[in-house]
């Protein structure tokens, strides 16, 4: 049984980092480093050592600690099933996770005809999906290990570089506080992948609903000269070059201000979209997969 496979694993004591309302991102941990972490991999197979490169923009020094993450085990079949290629996620249950595999497999046009979703007691999660691309074929084998590595390279999670307090996270360029206002929660974004990128504003306010969130009131500031007095958000210091200033109040679910669980899914999924080059909704190479 899956759960007795998974207990004593090292991710098992993860779910406490997961699930206790701590903001993730792919950043520098701080304090002592811990061992670096292995991969995670099916009984009958052997742990290696992984090297991780993430798809993100970092700061210089990060990627050399990736290895304090948690990551996930991505497997691919082409030969367990006639029809299908049977894809096999399995690590950490973190917020978002199953949020960006979706996004990953629509990025790069695979589509889930059947799945089996579980978790598992401790908080492991064990992902079965049977895809095709969106013609219905089975991918070949070239395609289905493109789409391995690109799954490992974005469900990785990191531990944010700083929780301010209970009440505000920052992580990199995403500013989240629940101390800005009484019943509403401030999200503030600086900068873009691209400073003109197209489709951020809608990938920005679909990642704040997508979490739960209700827009209440915002701002975005383009420039220095900002048209009116109220959306001239930025600090006077703000280098626009970086793309604009997006400041958003939000509701929660419950009609007031989001809680730490939800704010560390609505960052996971923030930080996804600053990476540098664009969300995968996107298929980097659709004709790999569709020739």
């Amino acid at each position: 049984m899956l759960a007795t496979r998974m207990q004593g694993h090292p991710l098992a004591s993860a779910l406490s980092i997961s699930r206790n309302g701590r903001c993730f991102c792919p950043a520098l941990r701080r304090g002592p480093p811990s061992p670096p972490r292995q991969r995670w991999a099916p009984a009958a197979s052997a742990e290696t050592d992984r090297t991780v490169s993430l798809p993100y923009q970092t700061k210089p020094g990060v990627e050399a600690s990736l290895n304090e993450c948690l990551y996930s085990a991505v497997e691919v079949d082409n030969a367990a099933h006639p029809l299908y290629t049977t894809l096999t996620v399995q690590g950490p249950d973190t917020p978002g996770l199953l949020r960006v595999l979706s996004w990953v497999l629509n990025g790069m046009s695979v589509r889930v005809q059947h799945g089996l979703l579980e978790t598992t007691p401790e908080g492991l999660v064990r992902d079965t999906m049977w895809v095709t691309d969106f013609r219905g074929r089975k991918l070949k084998d070239s395609s289905a290990e493109s789409l391995r590595a690109r799954l490992e390279d974005f469900l990785v999670m990191c531990e944010s570089e700083v929780a301010v307090t209970q009440h505000e996270w920052h992580c990199g360029n995403i500013w989240v506080s629940n101390n800005a206002h009484p019943d509403l929660t401030e999200v503030v974004v600086h900068g873009e992948p691209s400073a003109h990128k197209p489709g951020f504003l809608l990938e920005l306010t679909t990642a704040l609903t997508a979490a739960g969130g209700s827009i209440v009131e915002g701002a975005i500031q383009g420039d220095a000269e900002a048209p009116v007095p109220g959306s001239a958000v930025a600090p006077s210091t703000y280098d626009f070059r970086a793309g604009r200033y997006f400041k958003f109040m939000l509701k929660g679910p419950t009609g007031r201000q989001m809680d730490a669980h939800q704010v560390a899914s609505l960052i996971f999924t923030l930080r996804l979209l600053q990476g540098k080059g664009s969300m995968p909704t996107v298929a980097p190479n659709m004709d790999a997969l569709l020739r």
